[in-house]
């Protein structure tokens, strides 16, 4: 389908806020029209981590923005001057807007960054994964069986949100997306509910777009037939793709 001005394809955008609003810029700049009705939601929680423990931590990890934009304050002031090590350079981003001085960017997924980590500090030091309660990857077993350790920090929560079918046809306004992005496995999970229970007719001819195989694992056989995964787990490829499906 190639894309025209008088009827740019409609882009349901998944993620939550605020890297949807960042993603509808980028897609609007693009020639699609966004469509923002995120499926998740975060939220920041408490982290258990005791003063002291952050005062001894050797170095920081994290694999996502909120990480730095949900931890508490005065938690990201203990830690800001540790070296920092992150998933990719949005994250680096965050990270350097909360204040965090040093660093380090991964540019891929869960294992570059271990792989970096690991590169990067000896074994027998301890680092402090500022993550949320849902978690992929397994990041602090894979440094462990490196001989580095590293505590959770839990300080933010992802949770799943519900869109009445109402509520989604008033969106729409009629229309029905022509593309669906997926950034997660829970939003992945939200869209299966709602393609299974409550909206089949909505997604008939939407082309799905995920970051990676294991959130399009996390689809039912119908829409995964659909899905495009990107070529690397981050949303420049995740638009490359997109481009490159309606381009054609």
């Amino acid at each position: 389908m190639a894309m025209s001005g008088a009827a740019r394809p409609l882009v349901w955008i998944t993620r939550p806020q605020p890297g949807a609003d960042r993603t509808a810029v980028r897609i609007a700049g693009m020639g699609f029209e966004p469509l923002v009705l995120p499926l998740t939601e975060v939220g920041a929680v408490a982290p258990e981590v005791a003063p002291e423990e952050a005062e001894r931590t050797d170095f920081v990890a994290a694999t996502s923005g909120n990480a730095f934009r949900l931890a508490p304050a005065s938690l990201a002031r203990t830690l800001s001057a540790r070296k920092t090590y992150v998933v990719g350079d949005a994250t680096a981003a965050e990270a350097r807007a909360r204040g965090f001085r040093d660093v380090v960017s991964a540019r891929g997924a869960v294992d570059d960054l271990v792989a970096l980590i690991a590169e990067s500090e000896p074994a027998g030091r301890s680092g402090l994964y500022l993550c949320g309660r849902r978690r992929t990857g397994d990041l602090e077993g894979k440094l462990a069986e490196k001989g580095i350790s590293c505590r959770l920090a839990e300080v933010y929560e992802t949770v799943s949100v519900s869109w009445p079918t109402e509520k989604l046809s008033a969106a729409l306004s009629g229309r029905r997306p022509d593309a669906v992005l997926l950034h997660s496995a829970l939003s992945a999970q939200a869209l299966s509910g709602s393609a299974t229970d409550d909206i089949p007719h909505i997604l008939e001819n939407a082309r799905l777009f995920v970051l990676s195989e294991r959130i399009a694992e996390a689809l039912p056989g119908s829409l995964r037939a659909r899905a495009a995964v990107a070529a690397a787990p981050n949303e420049e490829n995740l638009l490359a793709a997109l481009r490159a499906a309606f381009a054609a």
